[in-house]
C-alpha cells in the first residue's frame, strides 16, 4: 500500500513537470541543482501539495476527498496549498510579492519594546529593595538603578515609528490572477500570493484523484502566473531614501546608548559588590 501511495505521488508530480512543459515553462539546465520542495498536507494527509519555484508541482489526493461536497473538497486544497506556496515565495522572492505588514511590525517592536522597559524596571525595584535590606543591616549604601531607563526605552520607541513614517508609503492595491483547467472544471483566483478562491464544479468533484489533482495544479498554475504577471507590472513608490538614513542614524544612536547603558550598569553593580566585600 505504501508502494502505491509513492508511485501515484510520483506519477502526479511527472504529470505536473509535463504540465509546465506544455505550458511554455523551460526544463532545469543540465548539471543544474533544483530548487527545494516546499509541502503542504491538509486532512490527514489526505490531500499532499508539492511546490517547487513558485509553482505546484504534484498534487495527491486520496480516494476518500472525492465525492465530498466541492466546498469541503476546496478547503482541503487550499489548506494543503497556501502554506507550500508561502514557503516557495519566501525561498524564490520575485518582483511583485507582498512586502511586510509595517503597522503590525511596529505594533510588536512597540510591545517588545514596552516588555523590554518593565522587565528592566522589575530588576531595578528587586535591587533597590535588596539594596534597602543592606543598608538596614550593615549600613552600606550603594546605587543599583540603571541610568537613563525612560530615555532609552523613549528612543527606541521614536525609531519604531520613524521606520513606520518612512517606509508607511501608500501601498499599491491589491493585485488578483485567475486561472482554470482546460476543461473549466476548475477555476482559482490567487491574491497577495495565496489561493483565496478555488471553485470546484460538480463534475469536478466526481473526477477521479488523479484528474482532480491535475485540473487543480492547472488552475493554480495559470493564477498564478496572472497574477506575478499583474504584480510585476504594478508601479509602487520608492521609499523615502533621507527619511530611511535618518532612521539608520537613530537606530545607531540608540544601539549606542544602549550599550553605554549597559556598561554604567555593571559598573554599579560591581562597585556595590565589592562595597559588600
Amino acid at each position: 500500500m505504501e508502494q502505491r501511495k509513492d508511485y501515484e505521488g510520483l506519477l502526479a508530480e511527472q504529470r505536473g513537470r509535463l504540465a509546465r512543459l506544455r505550458a511554455g515553462g523551460a526544463p532545469p539546465a543540465v548539471g543544474e541543482p533544483e530548487l527545494e520542495d516546499s509541502v503542504g498536507t491538509a486532512g490527514g494527509g489526505a490531500v499532499r501539495v508539492v511546490v517547487r519555484d513558485r509553482r505546484v508541482l504534484s498534487i495527491t489526493i486520496g480516494p476518500g476527498v472525492v465525492g465530498e461536497p466541492p466546498g469541503a473538497v476546496s478547503a482541503l486544497l487550499r489548506e494543503a496549498v497556501n502554506p507550500a506556496l508561502a514557503q516557495s515565495l519566501v525561498d524564490t522572492p520575485a518582483a511583485g510579492d507582498p512586502g511586510p505588514d509595517l503597522g503590525a511590525l511596529g505594533e510588536q517592536l512597540a510591545e517588545f519594546t514596552r516588555q523590554g522597559g518593565e522587565a528592566l524596571r522589575r530588576v531595578q525595584d528587586t535591587l533597590d529593595a535588596s539594596m534597602a535590606k543592606l543598608a538596614d543591616k550593615t549600613g552600606i549604601r550603594g546605587d543599583s538603578s540603571p541610568q537613563y531607563v525612560d530615555f532609552l526605552f523613549q528612543d527606541v520607541m521614536d525609531v519604531v515609528e520613524s521606520t513606520r513614517a518612512a517606509l508607511s508609503a501608500d501601498p499599491p492595491p491589491p493585485v488578483a490572477g485567475e486561472g482554470r483547467d482546460e476543461a473549466n472544471e476548475v477555476s482559482a483566483t490567487v491574491c497577495g500570493g495565496e489561493v483565496t478562491v478555488l471553485a470546484l464544479t460538480a463534475v469536478a468533484v466526481r473526477l477521479s484523484p488523479a484528474e482532480l489533482g491535475q485540473a487543480v495544479l492547472q488552475a493554480v498554475n495559470a493564477a498564478l502566473d496572472d497574477w506575478e504577471r499583474r504584480a510585476a507590472a504594478v508601479e509602487r513608490a520608492a521609499p523615502d531614501a533621507e527619511a530611511l538614513r535618518q532612521v539608520a542614524e537613530r537606530a545607531e544612536k540608540v544601539r549606542e546608548q544602549g550599550m553605554q547603558h549597559l556598561r554604567a550598569y555593571t559598573t554599579n553593580l560591581t562597585s556595590i559588590m565589592r562595597t559588600i566585600e
